[in-house]
């Protein structure tokens, strides 16, 4: 029905079952899964989607901003880890990622949701810390001293990893065409941006075919569109 409807109920869980590797249906498995985490990334774009909107609307008033839109603002530079105060690279970051990738990552990063990491500390995307609250990994290198970023429910799993890709260096390629597709008015193809996200793990290319492919032999492309029931319509908000 959501494939059809393109809307989804905001049911929002905080963790995922305990017993969810129990199933033994490999495609009832997948579905569970991502009933559970399509909800937490379409209500997290709708956020950027209703800042989008109000960015649109502050930089219309050329630098004619109240107080209360200034606070705005300087928070919403803060946020997106922009020291000079530039607007144009605030509209790069502050958008969406395509639904398609991030349920195929969260797919691979935590096992369709069965992983130690995912179960123990709502970790979806397999992020690293250094200095974080985290969970040690099992089979590390003597070398390597990270520990996988741990969160308190599922959606803040979903908000780091939304704020990782909208910021970090490592992803400027990501957020560049993703603007280029903004600019030309063309729908963001998360099947074909997510060739630019070969940082995101340590193999690089090979990551990057694994996601394609979890995205075609799921059919998550049919996800991209979906909105929440309680969404309210907004007219055009490229930037």
């Amino acid at each position: 029905t959501v494939r059809n409807k393109k809307v989804v109920k905001p049911i929002y869980f905080t963790q995922f079952p305990k017993d969810l590797d129990e199933i033994k249906d490999v495609q009832l498995k997948k579905e569970t899964f991502i009933k559970i985490i399509l909800p937490l990334v379409v209500a997290e774009n709708k956020k950027i989607l209703d800042d989008r909107f109000k960015l649109k609307q502050i930089a219309r008033k050329n630098n004619k901003l109240n107080e209360k839109d200034q606070r705005w603002l300087k928070q919403k530079y803060r946020e997106y880890k922009i020291k000079k105060s530039d607007i144009n690279e605030l509209q790069k970051r502050m958008d969406v990622i395509p639904v398609s990738i991030a349920i195929a990552q969260a797919a691979k990063e935590s096992g369709w949701g069965t992983s130690r990491f995912a179960l123990e500390g709502n970790a979806i995307f397999g992020q690293w810390t250094w200095t974080g609250k985290g969970i040690e990994p099992l089979n590390k290198g003597k070398q390597e001293n990270h520990k996988i970023l741990r969160f308190p429910i599922l959606r803040a799993s979903v908000k780091a990893y939304k704020n990782n890709l909208n910021t970090h260096k490592g992803y400027s390629e990501f957020r560049e065409k993703r603007s280029a597709l903004r600019k030309k008015n063309r729908p963001l193809d998360g099947f074909n941006l997510t060739g630019s996200l070969d940082n995101y793990a340590q193999t690089g290319k090979e990551y990057t075919l694994i996601i394609k492919k979890i995205i075609l032999q799921n059919n998550l492309k049919d996800f991209e569109t979906v909105k929440l029931t309680t969404s309210v319509e907004r007219k055009q908000i490229n930037l």
